[in-house]
């Protein structure tokens, strides 16, 4: 548990960095120039995020296990342009290929950055797994304007009025069957490490027009995207997967 923690704080630390941002003179067209450690963000070959268009549909059902919960996190900040949610306690995990990711924290990205066939929603989340070598699994999900999702009351509540953090409501946050795009890509925010596993969720998950508005003012209406990344043959499979039953 020590260790989830200490790497917890460690990507934490890498998001409230302050010498980085999206503003123009240290933002995402300047990263690799702020720090000897940010030049990959320039010569990747499998930078993040991409334009997913082409990709290969999986024969069947792949091999990936979610076992989430509903999980009170340990803090929600704010932090370059982001609400973040962290959790400390490995608890909720998702094992791909029978190898196993622990859930470490959650944020939000305004508008999404990533892209299915060119469309972008307007407010994407991230939420980054963990394993214990370090190695980074990130599902990705995008937010249509809809019907209000009471998941973000007790994460609006936390944050707007500086209160304890309270249970999110994770075990039903993601649709019952899920259709992803599973690539290998990178960090979208500096150093952009690579051999980052993503799954980008085709469903999207609904907030309320009120909710939108609320995570904006929260994220001062400023954009936390990073641009879409050039495509080196990104090798991207298409699948599905039950993530629970009715």
């Amino acid at each position: 548990m020590r260790l989830f923690s200490i790497l917890s704080f460690l990507l934490l630390s890498l998001l409230s960095a302050t010498h980085w941002s999206y503003e123009k003179h240290t933002g995402a067209k300047q990263w690799d120039k702020l720090h000897k450690d940010y030049a990959i963000c320039k010569t990747g070959k499998s930078q993040s995020p991409i334009n997913i268009q082409h990709y290969y549909n999986a024969s069947g059902q792949e091999n990936i296990i979610f076992t989430y919960h509903d999980l009170k996190p340990s803090t929600i900040a704010y932090s370059h342009n982001t609400l973040i949610a962290q959790f400390n306690h490995p608890t909720n995990s998702i094992v791909y290929r029978d190898h196993e990711y622990y859930l470490i924290n959650l944020h939000f990205h305004l508008p999404m950055e990533f892209a299915i066939r060119g469309k972008h929603q307007p407010l994407s989340m991230h939420l980054v797994h963990q394993d214990s070598e370090g190695r980074l699994l990130v599902i990705g999900i995008g937010f249509k304007i809809g019907q209000e999702n009471p998941f973000f009351t007790p994460l609006f509540n936390a944050y707007n009025h500086k209160t304890p953090p309270q249970t999110l409501a994770l075990k039903t946050l993601l649709p019952t069957t899920i259709h992803y795009y599973h690539f290998n890509g990178s960090l979208t925010t500096p150093p952009c490490t690579e051999g980052v596993s993503w799954f980008i969720i085709e469903e999207t998950i609904s907030l309320s027009p009120k909710q939108f508005e609320t995570i904006k003012k929260i994220m001062y209406h400023k954009t936390n995207q990073r641009p879409i990344q050039k495509d080196y043959n990104s090798v991207i499979v298409k699948s599905f997967a039950v993530i629970r039953k009715h």
